[in-house]
């Protein structure tokens, strides 16, 4: 069935798309996703967050970066498809045959109207819950008492910075601790430092009946004095108990980006409205970039297929760029609601006509391959 509506010039060039965007967005994603998961594993070293959320955070950012970057790279795909078919000779042994760039639309429709369809439900419906989802998972984090973050041989230090702690050992359920080491500072009745520095062979978190948790100290000594000084306290203990209050829980206000769709949608907001404009650009940018890349595709073979990638790099910053100008008009009210974001996608249109007119040899050119049977060549 599908071999009777579509030649073997189709099934061709649309594998060639295929297997191009699939692999650009490869390449770009394990880019971002190595230099996340260094960026992550530094902050888990240092015990900015516990080690294990790296994964979960890294699954998180790899799916926005994802949405993302899928419309730059069917952009690439495109105009590096084109370019080495124009490299090698195809394209003109195609217009040879009389397969002209227009007819040429309807394999790179085949890979880009179903792309574009994807992105349109990534963008409305996973994006908002991913970010939402990443949300929750910070607030956790932040929740978390300050010694499930406790890393085995190195010094802790606590959030507000007045206490460092150490332990040599750890269970794998982070119950039990072996060799801990506490060093706190706090001031006395009349403003002065003091240093109170614990040492214990063992050290056990448990919870009690009213569930407050507590962590106990065994075989371990004390030592409080006023730094500079040797009137140092010396206590010895077999067993001493420490009340950990529970964390005050931290509650955010959830972000625009996190908001469904739906609301958005339903929402008088401007800030929302502003949002759900950019939504639905991304799949609409993507689908004209593609377009936008066949003509500008064109090179000969003495210059390669990378001959256009600066130009087409320079034209998806100016996009983008105006997607976000335009954002940020909408919530400010300096374009009407009705307008929003379309006319950064006016932009893009007029940049089609332009190049196809360029390669037609004029706007009268353009207009015959559109109207007449007859095209010009590739």
């Amino acid at each position: 069935m599908i071999k009777r509506y579509f030649t073997i010039i189709d099934r061709y060039v649309s594998r060639e798309l295929l297997l191009t965007w699939l692999a650009v967005t490869l390449v770009l994603m394990l880019i971002l996703l190595s230099s996340t998961l260094v960026r992550l594993l530094g902050k888990a070293a240092d015990g900015s967050i516990p080690g294990d959320v790296v994964w979960v955070l890294l699954l998180f950012t790899g799916a926005r970066y994802l949405i993302l970057l899928i419309p730059l790279s069917l952009y690439l795909g495109v105009l590096f498809s084109f370019g080495r078919l124009y490299k090698d000779n195809e394209m003109a042994a195609m217009g040879a045959c009389g397969i002209s760039l227009m007819r040429l639309y309807r394999p790179l429709l085949m890979v880009v109207i179903p792309a574009s369809a994807i992105l349109l439900y990534l963008t409305l419906f996973l994006m908002p819950w991913v970010s939402q989802q990443a949300d929750l998972l910070k607030v956790k984090i932040e929740n978390r008492s300050e010694l499930s973050g406790l890393i085995p041989g190195r010094f802790n230090q606590s959030r507000k910075g007045d206490a460092i702690m150490f332990l040599q050992r750890q269970s794998d359920n982070g119950a039990q601790m072996n060799k801990v080491f506490l060093h706190k500072t706090n001031k006395n009745s009349k403003n002065k430092l003091l240093d109170n520095i614990e040492t214990a062979d063992l050290a056990r978190r448990y919870r009690d009946e009213e569930g407050r948790n507590f962590i106990l100290f065994e075989n371990g000594q004390l030592y409080e004095g006023e730094p500079g000084y040797s009137n140092f306290r010396i206590t010895q203990y077999e067993k001493k108990g420490i009340y950990l209050p529970e964390q005050e829980i931290v509650q955010r206000v959830s972000r625009k980006k996190a908001v469904p769709t739906v609301q958005l949608w339903n929402s008088d907001r401007v800030d929302y409205r502003a949002e759900l404009h950019w939504r639905i650009s991304l799949p609409i940018g993507a689908f004209l970039l593609a377009v936008l890349a066949l003509p500008l595709s064109y090179t000969i073979p003495r210059k390669g297929r990378y001959s256009k990638l600066a130009l087409a790099i320079l034209i998806y910053l100016i996009y983008s760029n105006l997607l976000g100008v335009g954002q940020t008009w909408v919530e400010k009210q300096k374009v009407p609601d009705w307008l929003g974001l379309w006319w950064v996608h006016g932009f893009a249109v007029i940049l089609i006509f332009y190049w196809w007119a360029k390669r037609a040899g004029g706007v009268k050119q353009l207009i015959n391959q559109f109207m007449g049977p007859s095209v010009k060549q590739a």
